[in-house]
């Protein structure tokens, strides 16, 4: 079956790089051992930060395959950032010369000062082919007018405007956060496509609904990254149902790619689209032993950069706790697919069982349209387990800021899933908190 868009009568391959993303278990590992072994060679030589790290956790000079990966030590995002500091300005696990750094991105800092990555011509390349394979695997081809909403400036998400220039759509960016622009654009049918946050696709699902709808726009497809939620059923149906168009999702990591895994239109869960260049690994997220990436399986994703030249990362602990949806597909590709349910550092304990706030967000989404879709959990503080009743607050519309039936629906339906008690606030749009980007599913407070 392919892999169209309802109305896509393209007659390209709706595969970008057919030989590689089609390509058997063991062509791709022959091709990830291959590239394993010189990546080794060049942080041996290279790497002071790794040189020193694997030499304090005892691993000795011999090489370590890729079969035995698990052997070499878990690489955090708070070392990456001691390492900047080691040696600034990019730090001493840079593995080329100064004058070969020809991009540098900014991470946005929030827990603090923010983190350098630097690429060299061929690292923004290889940034570039992955992102192509993920964009195109959404349905977003030549022919596709695309509204982005992703920033330009120094993060990492602004690469997606060279990924889109690769595929030859017609692009048209505009600044996050410009709700107004973004309504406007879409309106006169400057695009067919848009690329957001679940947050933002659900506040202007949420907004056309009052207004009566978008009028003769052309927008079909809306492509969700830079969080969790595109793939959460609840979300996802409301934002289809409501702006009339279909919903993939994608998902990158700043330290390794920004753009990493890609969801078809089977709407399956996102497949891996940086096979040959980036390896990854399922583990425990408690015990942190390795997993098989199978069917059913849960646990977090750990990168390491098979082909990065300036600053390449092995084992890096990327936080978010994924289940694996699959290992084959319809649409022809043979990497994994995998869905997101939560990020480690929102993860609470409730009597013994792990929670996520996304299973929250499920639940929420029921309740529209009194609810706008949007909750987070409040953190007395930080510890991770925490007593019920469990603190959330619930986003909903102006006239239902005071509805005690809601609150007890809501209650109700959190202990008959999750088996826990909740103590539920209603907020109104206008305190919750801006929509246009991202949205904290757990706040400390």
């Amino acid at each position: 079956m392919e892999n169209r868009l309802p109305g896509d009568t393209c007659e390209k391959d709706w595969i970008w790089e057919r030989e590689v993303e089609t390509a058997s278990w063991d062509e791709v590992r022959r091709l990830s051992v291959g590239a394993w072994e010189r990546q080794y060679r060049r942080l041996r030589e290279g790497s002071p930060f790794y040189a020193r790290k694997w030499r304090d956790a005892g691993v000795g000079s011999s090489f370590v395959s890729l079969a035995d990966l698990s052997q070499l030590p878990f690489t955090t995002k708070q070392e990456l950032k001691d390492a900047l500091d080691d040696d600034p300005p990019f730090g001493s696990n840079l593995c080329v010369a100064q004058d070969q750094v020809k991009r540098v991105y900014q991470t946005s800092g929030t827990s603090g000062s923010p983190s350098v990555l630097a690429l060299t011509r061929t690292d923004m390349e290889t940034w570039t082919t992955m992102g192509t394979r993920t964009y195109y695997a959404t349905g977003i081809h030549e022919h596709s007018s695309v509204l982005t909403t992703f920033g330009a400036g120094p993060f990492v998400a602004g690469h997606t405007h060279f990924v889109l220039l690769r595929i030859g759509t017609r692009s048209v960016p505009v600044a996050p956060g410009d709700t107004e622009r973004v309504v406007f654009g879409l309106r006169s049918g400057l695009a067919d496509t848009l690329l957001a946050t679940a947050s933002f696709a659900q506040y202007l699902a949420n907004r056309m609904e009052k207004e009566g709808g978008g009028g003769d726009w052309k927008l079909s497809h809306v492509v969700t990254g830079g969080e969790p939620g595109g793939g959460i059923p609840a979300i996802r149906d409301h934002i289809q149902r409501a702006l009339g168009v279909t919903v993939t999702e994608v998902m990158g990591i700043g330290d390794i790619a920004p753009s990493l895994f890609g969801e078809c239109t089977h709407q399956q869960g996102m497949h891996f689209c940086g096979a040959g260049h980036v390896w990854v690994e399922l583990i425990d997220p408690e015990t942190r032993e390795p997993m098989e990436i199978e069917t059913g399986a849960e646990g977090e994703l750990v990168y390491t950069t098979l082909t990065r030249e300036a600053m390449p990362v092995v084992r890096f602990l990327g936080g978010d706790i994924a289940r694996i949806e699959g290992t084959t597909c319809e649409c022809g590709r043979t990497s994994f697919r995998q869905r997101v349910i939560g990020r480690r550092d929102d993860m609470f304990i409730v009597r013994g069982v792990n929670v996520y706030p996304t299973a929250i967000l499920s639940i929420v989404g029921d309740f529209r349209p009194r609810v706008t879709g949007r909750a987070r959990v409040v953190r007395p503080g930080p510890e991770t387990s925490i007593e019920p009743p469990i603190p959330i607050e619930v986003e909903v519309t102006e006239r239902h800021e005071s509805d005690p039936a809601l609150i007890g629906e809501i209650e109700a339906a959190v202990h008959s899933r999750l088996m826990f008690r909740s103590r539920v606030e209603l907020v109104p749009e206008s305190e919750f908190g801006e929509a246009g980007y991202k949205t904290r599913l757990t706040v400390r407070r």
